[in-house]
């Protein structure tokens, strides 16, 4: 099995600064730069914010939930951690065609809710200031908290604390007690 733990080269966005307020994208203006990790998923190219990913490891077939919201592919076992993968092809089918993109990778997100995104192949890693986000151009709703551009292609970044809310769509869900 192979894991790529974030990291790599560091290429910095030149970008001017944007009236976008800094407290949407995560980034304060006095803040250091934050390192953002870029993956395709189908004709889209979007990134998760590297401290929020526990690692990127190579695709296997999660394991079906009876019931579950078409964005739920299943679950999987990842560094001895149940996580459920979602499918962004579901959640971001508004936006664009990209169901049915094959599957490359599993990227196993930090915190309490336990997910990891499917992703058809991993990309490098940028450096952020918060000026270099500016809001989102799409309709992808609140998972996207803005897009970054980069030779003339657009990057969105997600939200990874609304992916789930997204994925079960207002739905009750449990969380763990300890």
């Amino acid at each position: 099995m192979n894991h790529d733990e974030p990291g790599g080269p560091r290429p910095r966005l030149n970008s001017e600064p944007d009236a976008f307020s800094a407290s949407h994208s995560g980034l304060r203006e006095n803040q250091p730069a934050r390192k953002l990790r870029l993956f395709h998923v189908g004709s889209l190219q979007l990134g998760v914010f590297e401290d929020e990913i526990a690692t990127i490891a190579d695709w296997r077939e999660p394991t079906l939930l009876p019931h579950a919201p078409p964005a739920v592919l299943g679950v999987v076992s990842i560094q001895g951690r149940m996580l459920t993968v979602l499918d962004l092809g579901a959640l971001l089918s508004e936006t664009a065609d990209i169901d049915g993109s094959p599957r490359s990778y599993i990227i196993a997100l930090r915190g309490d809710e336990q997910l990891a995104l499917a992703i058809e192949n991993k990309g490098e890693t940028l450096e952020l200031a918060a000026q270099d986000i500016k809001p989102p151009s799409g309709t992808a709703g609140s998972i996207v908290l803005g897009d970054v551009h980069r030779a003339g292609q657009p990057i969105s970044v997600l939200d990874v604390k609304e992916l789930f809310r997204a994925a079960i769509r207002g739905g009750e869900r449990r969380r763990r007690r300890f």
